[in-house]
């Protein structure tokens, strides 16, 4: 075999092996990577499923309470114990509803007197719970439902004359308000499938692994994973496996044809190459061996000026560089490592404003080699910048510089990057400047506003920045705005996540993580704290005279005069509608008292509204519950005031109401 061709083969064996084992590596990797994360997304998938159905549970015997409450023709049905008429109502307060699935009322011997149902969208082949299997249910997560404990229903006068049970179904349309993007949601009850969002026709046993990802069967192998509700009842999240396989042959065949066009333009490649290299090639290959032993002293005879003499000419040119070559890329190595790590460091610190802001000017010095790197941030009336992060130096001996002073205050005043040398004849240093002979300054932007200068320095005047320096910094600084305005972002973020919108105050959530520190610090040095539930009386009549739009502005006057009264180690927050929620820390009954009387006062006092507005006079019924007299859990407390709240309002509203000891949570006509 001539020279040629086994020059040809060989370049193409050396580019077509790496180039098959990559495609297989590649294809490998995707499939990979696309399975693994659709077996990941099914954990969180499930955690907010499982969210979805605690938080509708959670509220549930609220729910049905006040589907009822205060109704004397409910109340009255009952007294008669007329079935049909009662079922009627039933059925009508369900229609009203729309996050109640059911209703089921009771008598005296837990008889059926009344019925209401919505139609379940279950599986075919899984028959819904009976009015009678759903009052032998225990509460919560059963035989595709969730019901509530009993609920006393009571007639004055005439004791307790039965019981209300309410729930939702966990069917299909559950499913649907809590679905992701190829990912599909499976109830079960007992092993076999209530309802399910992955197209199945009837319902059937499945067999369930709680603890790890398993395969199942739902018309078409699937990967799953599970949790348990209760009640014999799980939640399963399960991603086709067919798309993951289409995938995989799909990028297999994209590589065949990527690597079939390779093999041709190779080939070709290599051939015009080989025709180029087959000739007498003792003395380069001589050349060859001196470069490889590191004698870059090493000339090649030029003795003649085709080809070959350029060639060699060529030779002695590349090793007379490859000295200088190899020493610059040493540092630039070097530099490029640093200014990896720093770019690594930056997206760590995120959250971070002061590292962050320290790994951007660290990276932006090593990747152009600056001696000093200063970032100048401005002042809160933005009249002048100070040096906020200096690397090379101690912000200390530095001043602030005016807008349109100096290196700083030009690109601030004119929002473009600049290269200063002492050649440049562009504008001088401020005195509060560090004085070098060579610099540059590039602004940085957040949300669309310079927030700042960068400035990097050099003290070599010898050694110049130019544009390629400039392009590195002027990226880098782009880079730095954006990770500031994410971090910007992320802490409004979390600002806005405690906050209600509308009124401003803290919402519910951030009550919730409060109550917890003020109980532990309660239960652990004995000291009492007390919680008011506020709720404005009669304030759909105002929503309904004002408009919606008033009844807002009422309710934010009403958070900020309330907020007011209160302490700053106090916690007030909007629990929902009209109604609002106050922590007092460290206060017993009599002090609480003492403040929910200011509270009632500062509201009943003075009308509400503005100048050129018709003044509204509002009441406020307030309900109170002490640690430890009425409760030592969130739940026990925040019940214990609601129930003093539901008493203010039934002995006439506008007043406060002190829980019992023992609140005793009933419906009353």
């Amino acid at each position: 075999m001539s020279l040629q061709r086994r020059l040809t083969l060989f370049f193409m064996l050396i580019v077509i092996l790496p180039l098959l084992v990559a495609g297989f590596i590649v294809q490998r990797v995707i499939v990979g990577e696309i399975s693994r994360r659709a077996v990941l997304s099914l954990r969180p998938t499930l955690d907010a499923t499982v969210a979805i159905y605690n938080r509708e549970e959670e509220s549930l015997d609220q729910r049905v309470r006040r589907t009822v409450e205060g109704d004397q023709r409910f109340t009255a049905l009952f007294r008669t114990g007329r079935e049909v008429a009662l079922g009627n109502y039933l059925e009508r307060r369900l229609e009203e509803s729309l996050d109640l699935d059911f209703l089921v009322a009771l008598g005296r011997n837990d008889q059926v007197l009344g019925y209401a149902s919505k139609a379940p969208s279950f599986l075919p082949g899984f028959r819904p719970p009976s009015p009678s299997a759903i009052a032998r249910a225990e509460p919560g997560a059963s035989n595709g439902m969730s019901r509530t404990p009993a609920i006393p229903v009571e007639v004055a006068g005439k004791g307790t004359q039965g019981h209300l049970i309410g729930g939702f179904w966990l069917d299909e349309d559950l499913l649907l308000a809590a679905s992701r993007s190829g990912v599909d949601l499976s109830v079960i009850s007992a092993d076999r499938l209530v309802s399910s969002t992955a197209g199945v026709e009837a319902s059937f046993e499945v067999e369930v692994d709680y603890i790890d990802p398993f395969q199942l069967e739902l018309g078409e192998d699937a990967k799953a994973a599970a949790t348990k509700l209760g009640g014999g009842m799980g939640i399963i999240a399960s991603t086709p496996s067919a798309p993951i396989t289409e995938l995989s042959r799909q990028v297999l065949t994209s590589m065949l044809v990527v690597l079939l066009l390779a093999l041709v333009g190779t080939a070709g490649l290599a051939y015009l190459l080989a025709r180029l290299i087959t000739r007498p090639l003792e003395e380069l290959s001589q050349g060859a061996r001196a470069i490889a032993e590191g004698r870059f002293d090493h000339r090649i005879p030029v003795r003649s000026k085709d080809e070959v003499g350029q060639l060699a000419s060529a030779f002695n040119d590349m090793s007379g560089r490859l000295s200088q070559t190899i020493t610059a890329l040493s540092s630039s190595r070097d530099q490029i490592q640093r200014a990896v790590r720093r770019v690594g460091e930056t997206l760590r610190s995120t959250h971070d404003m002061k590292q962050m802001l320290d790994s951007i000017l660290n990276t932006a010095a090593d990747a152009v080699d600056a001696d000093i790197a200063v970032l100048w941030l401005f002042s809160v009336a933005r009249g002048e910048l100070y040096p906020a992060v200096a690397r090379g130096l101690d912000t200390e001996s530095l001043g602030r510089v005016k807008v349109g002073d100096g290196v700083v205050g030009f690109v601030a005043e004119r929002a473009r990057p600049l290269i200063v040398s002492q050649v440049s004849g562009g504008p001088a240093f401020s005195r509060h400047e560090p004085q070098f002979p060579h610099a540059i300054a590039v602004p940085i932007y957040s949300q669309e506003r310079i927030m700042g200068v960068l400035v990097v320095y050099g003290r070599d005047a010898a050694q110049s920045f130019g544009q390629e320096e400039l392009d590195t910094v002027s990226f880098l600084a782009e880079q730095g705005g954006v990770a500031v305005e994410n971090v910007r972002l992320h802490e409004e973020a979390q600002r806005l996540s405690l906050t209600d919108g509308l009124t401003g105050v803290h919402n519910r959530r951030f009550f919730q993580m409060q109550f917890r520190q003020v109980l532990a610090t309660a239960t652990r040095f004995e000291r009492p704290f007390s919680v008011l539930m506020l709720d404005l009386d009669y304030f759909k009549a105002v929503n309904d005279r004002f408009g919606h739009q008033r009844g807002d502005a009422l309710l934010i006057e009403f958070s900020q005069r309330v907020k007011h009264l209160l302490r700053e180690v106090d916690t007030f927050a909007r629990y929902g509608g009209e109604e609002f929620i106050c922590l007092l820390s460290e206060t017993d009954v009599q002090g609480a008292t003492t403040t929910a009387g200011k509270i009632h006062d500062a509201i009943k006092g003075t009308p509400f509204g503005g100048m050129d507005e018709e003044l509204v006079s509002l009441t406020v019924s307030i309900g109170l519950a002490a640690y430890p007299d009425h409760g030592d859990s969130f739940k026990a407390l925040v019940e214990a005031a609601d129930q003093a709240l539901y008493k203010a309002k039934q002995t006439g509203r506008d007043r406060v109401c002190v829980a019992s000891a023992k609140p005793d949570l009933k419906l009353a006509n």
